[in-house]
């Protein structure tokens, strides 16, 4: 009875890690097509302005704002995401470590993963790459954002303003998101997820 549970319990994870994997692919898609159509509005407002003017800056500057904001939220969801896939992956390895114990002591040969202590913070996963695109997506428009502002109020444009000002959140979240991972994904599931010690009863 105790390894039918398991092994329930196994496929059900498998089901939501397919969830997890797929949810931070779509929102990753989200932030690019926000981009996309955000940019084609821009320029659709040069050529309805009929050039750079103070109305065009302002809203260069309230769109990138907008889509700005709309990002970082959008990463922090996608951070939030990696961290539920790495405990459903470990609870994944640690259902099929013990079952290759006690379940199958004749198979001396497996080829899959039964690591439960790998990191959340992965330098070469696939989701550390996307949620680098998505932080270099968001830096981007906070930095046209802080350039457009200086010439809708009547001050020169200042490109260098908007690059600094672009590296800077591109390395804020880049490091707040390391951060987070590093810190979180070292903690047993209810600790960083419910803020309550291992063993708690809350599922949700």
């Amino acid at each position: 009875m105790g390894h039918d549970y398991l092994l329930k319990e196994y496929e059900l994870c498998f089901e939501q890690l397919r969830f997890y994997d797929e949810r931070h692919e779509s929102i990753l898609k989200y932030i690019v097509s926000l981009a996309s159509a955000a940019a084609t509005a821009q320029f659709a407002i040069y050529q309805y302005l009929h050039g750079a003017n103070i109305a065009f800056f302002w809203s260069l500057a309230l769109l990138s704002g907008l889509v700005f904001f709309s990002t970082v939220l959008l990463a922090m969801a996608m951070l939030q995401n990696r961290l539920y896939f790495v405990y459903v992956a470990r609870q994944i390895n640690a259902i099929r470590g013990y079952l290759i114990r006690v379940a199958a002591g004749g198979f001396r040969d497996n080829q899959m993963y039964t690591s439960t202590d790998f990191p959340a913070l992965k330098p070469f996963s696939v989701h550390t790459f996307q949620l680098l695109g998505a932080a270099l997506i968001s830096s981007v428009f906070g930095g046209v954002m802080a350039y457009a502002l200086r010439p809708a109020m009547g001050y020169k444009p200042c490109i260098a303003a908007g690059v600094a000002v672009s590296f800077l959140i591109f390395a804020g979240e880049v490091g707040g998101g390391a951060r987070y991972l590093a810190t979180q994904g070292r903690k047993k599931a209810d600790e960083a997820v419910h803020r309550r010690p291992a063993g708690g009863s809350s599922a949700g």
